[in-house]
């Protein structure tokens, strides 16, 4: 079963709080964010996991598009910049909620330069140990929209949409011993300057 979390860069958005029944850190991540967190970052890119600024996703989704040209006229294949979309996100509504809300009237960011970047985890439960799967880096992040709904049969969700200036991806290798292999493809893109960095800037 994968497990996504969202990192904030800046502080004071989530509680860092222990849950009543004294497991999970944030809102609604099973486990106590104990030794065996440490592991999923050890070798990934030099990201930094901080489980007290996490909260629980539960779906991503992102787009990157090139544009392409249908002009016969047009020798040029590709038209344009590349499209790299908003990530929308799904969210059950928590202790985070009013805040969301405020950075985006607000349009305050998530996370700013001199700070953490703001992070994304696909992890994979593999046992009772977590594997990233990927690892995402945004810089400059803000809410651009965020949506509430309520479910007949569920708790209600909120669907919202991070949109930045900077992006890295990070993937990383799961080994036979079930465990991080140390090995990880990484690639950044600026949106900004439309091309290829080296890294998030700090």
């Amino acid at each position: 079963m994968d497990l996504i979390l969202l990192q904030f860069g800046r502080d004071g958005i989530t509680s860092g709080e222990l849950n009543n029944d004294g497991s999970g850190v944030g809102t609604m991540i099973d486990g106590e964010a104990g030794p065996d967190w440490l592991g999923i970052t050890e070798t990934i890119g030099g990201m930094s996991f901080n489980g007290a600024k996490c909260i629980e996703l539960v779906s991503i989704t992102q787009g990157i598009k090139q544009q392409v040209t249908t002009d016969v006229s047009n020798n040029a294949r590709t038209s344009g910049r590349p499209t790299i979309t908003d990530f929308t996100c799904v969210k059950y509504t928590d202790s985070t909620s009013p805040k969301m809300y405020d950075f985006c009237l607000r349009a305050k960011l998530l996370d700013d330069l001199g700070t953490e970047p703001t992070l994304i985890w696909v992890l994979r439960n593999s046992g009772d140990q977590l594997n990233i799967v990927m690892g995402i880096e945004l810089r400059l992040t803000m809410i651009s929209e965020i949506h509430f709904q309520s479910h007949p049969n569920d708790m209600p969700t909120e669907q919202f949409k991070l949109n930045f200036t900077e992006i890295g991806w990070h993937h990383q290798v799961q080994g036979a011993n079930v465990s991080n292999t140390g090995g990880f493809s990484a690639a950044a893109w600026s949106v900004a300057k439309n091309r290829p960095i080296a890294a998030l800037s700090s």
